[in-house]
């Protein structure tokens, strides 16, 4: 790689790797129909028909759960849905909220292996959700994951999960499309002024918290115990499932909560803006559009077609983050924290082994010009780490790794994931029981090619033991017993707040003390002490590592 590539290699690791990390007045709860057609379900707003899966499981697809956020609706509050006659199709998923596709490789394929990567989408008719149910239940009502997935919150749908393993182990699984990108998350003066809490932007959010009250209303119709609901995510989703932790609104609409790589209050994590930072980058972002004159930003801006909107958004990823100004996060969540206004539910979290490396392989490698050379490394480290370089570079010298890409990889993973995981789970144990782990199959079945960053445990990876994926089956024994081992720990959280159970490995609680995380890998599954030192967790968080 070229010295002179190194801005550009920065310009698309800002872009595309930042994109990949109300209550309503409603009708009574829905409640089973005893003796009907099991496919059919009648919820508050009407009656629909699923199908039934390989399994034998039911699946629902495509329900509404808030109006389309289309015209006036545009960036406002998400409203409830219309009701409905007759008996509604959910055999097939909704469209994905809008957004680019995401084929960005030098053959054109995707960098993400769901459909929604593949084709993008322009409809704003996208607050739908879907459903999985165990084959059998038993008559009992069961515990609840409401998933939210990852992508920047600019990328991803919920149809790009299949929750069939989960829902197979006694589990109804619910994942949630939710506005992305600027119709989700921006913010803008004339935008607050005509809101009732004089603030705008995190729509993405409270389209997340009006499908967990959707759950409230409606889960029992499908067997679902609506006291045991787990809001779960990964990526940009486990940055939203830790907002919804410290958001007033959200409290009493889930009873766990499930992290997976990424955090929104520690050093080195995804943190919210200021309402004042995030209107300054909403005001530019509309001036990008055309829409300047204050006396009509706000039809200005939802006269804007959703192609040109969307079409901003890898240029502005680091835009559409959530912000501390609407009543659904009015404080910075570590403030949140320490003054005990949390919704302090216990907690399953952890991050990946060698999550960076899908960045390094994705920016530098295939759209970079790759791989580092010792020199470009050491001037990526120096712009990224223009305070500290020296420090970085002594701490992940190149010549203790196999490759510049790997010492690279080694410094994200730390400084933006593990550590981060560890700080939440040292903070949240103070008050909630907290289960920490780190996966790492170091041969999990990859989404890009490498040609010169072996992927490992990368960012994502986890993801196909725990939602099956054609694109990525595990093919060996040892990975196959691991997904039902993690599905398995999944399930009985989901269920009772902790993991263990007959038949599978103790994992033991967490506490700062102790610090003991779980390994989840094909050959071990078992407690470590060791990983603050092999991620450096001293070096960038010397204050939380005591």
């Amino acid at each position: 790689m070229r010295f002179r590539d190194v801005r550009r290699t920065v310009a698309r690791a800002a872009t595309v790797g930042a994109a990949l990390l109300l209550s309503f007045s409603a009708p009574q709860p829905a409640s089973p129909d005893s003796g009907r057609d099991p496919l059919v379900v009648r919820t508050a707003h009407g009656t629909v028909r699923g199908k039934t899966g390989p399994d034998g499981g039911r699946v629902f697809k495509g329900i509404p759960f808030a109006a389309a956020p289309t015209g006036e609706l545009r960036w406002r509050p998400p409203r409830p849905s219309a009701s409905w006659s007759g008996v509604r199709d959910a055999t097939a998923p909704a469209s994905p909220c809008p957004q680019l596709p995401l084929t960005l490789l030098p053959d054109g394929g995707p960098v993400l292996p769901g459909d929604s990567n593949r084709t993008g989408s322009t409809s704003e008719d996208c607050l739908y959700l879907n459903v999985w149910t165990p084959p059998r239940t038993g008559g009992r009502t069961l515990p609840v994951l409401v998933w939210l997935h990852g992508g920047g919150n600019v990328y991803g749908a919920g149809s790009d999960y299949n929750g069939a393993a989960l829902a197979a182990r006694g589990v109804v699984v619910i994942t949630v499309n939710y506005r992305l990108g600027a119709l989700g998350f921006l913010a803008h003066p004339a935008l607050s002024a005509e809101s009732i809490d004089r603030a705008s932007g995190d729509y993405g959010l409270m389209d997340q918290q009006a499908a967990l009250r959707w759950v409230r209303r409606n889960i029992g119709a499908f067997g679902g115990d609506r006291t045991r609901v787990t809001l779960g995510g990964q990526s940009a989703g486990s940055v939203d499932t830790c907002i919804h932790i410290a958001s007033p609104t959200a409290q009493g609409l889930f009873h766990r909560a499930v992290q997976q790589s990424g955090s929104c209050l520690s050093d080195g994590a995804l943190e919210p803006l200021t309402l004042a930072a995030a209107e300054r980058r909403g005001q530019s972002f509309a001036a990008s559009v055309g829409c300047t004159d204050p006396s009509n930003v706000p039809a200005c801006l939802r006269a804007v077609p959703t192609g040109e909107l969307i079409r901003g958004a890898p240029a502005a990823a680091s835009l559409w983050t959530p912000n501390t100004g609407p009543a659904v996060l009015p404080i910075p969540p570590h403030r949140a924290w320490a003054e005990g206004r949390v919704n302090a539910v216990p907690t399953l979290s952890g991050s990946t082994h060698d999550e960076y490396r899908y960045f390094t392989a994705l920016n530098v490698d295939l759209l970079g010009g790759g791989p580092l050379t010792p020199q470009t490394y050491a001037a990526l480290i120096k712009l990224q780490h223009p305070a500290r370089a020296a420090a970085v570079l002594g701490t992940y010298p190149a010549s203790a790794y196999a490759s510049p890409n790997l010492a690279y990889s080694a410094v994200g993973t730390d400084q933006r994931f593990a550590c981060p995981a560890r700080a939440d789970g040292r903070l949240y144990s103070r008050r909630v029981p907290v289960y920490a782990y780190e996966f790492n199959d170091p041969q999990a079945p990859a989404f890009i090619p490498a040609p010169y960053t072996p992927q490992g445990a990368f960012h994502a990876s986890e993801l196909a033991y725990l939602f099956p994926m054609k694109a990525l089956p595990l093919t060996t024994p040892a990975q196959r017993r691991l997904s039902a081992t993690m599905t398995g720990y999944w399930a009985r959280f989901a269920a009772t707040g902790n993991p263990n159970g007959p038949g599978t490995p103790v994992w033991p609680r967490y506490s700062a003390d102790r610090d003991r995380i779980q390994v989840l890998a094909p050959d071990r599954t078992a407690p470590t002490n060791g990983f603050a030192a092999d991620h450096r967790c001293v070096f960038w968080q010397p204050a939380d590592s005591s």
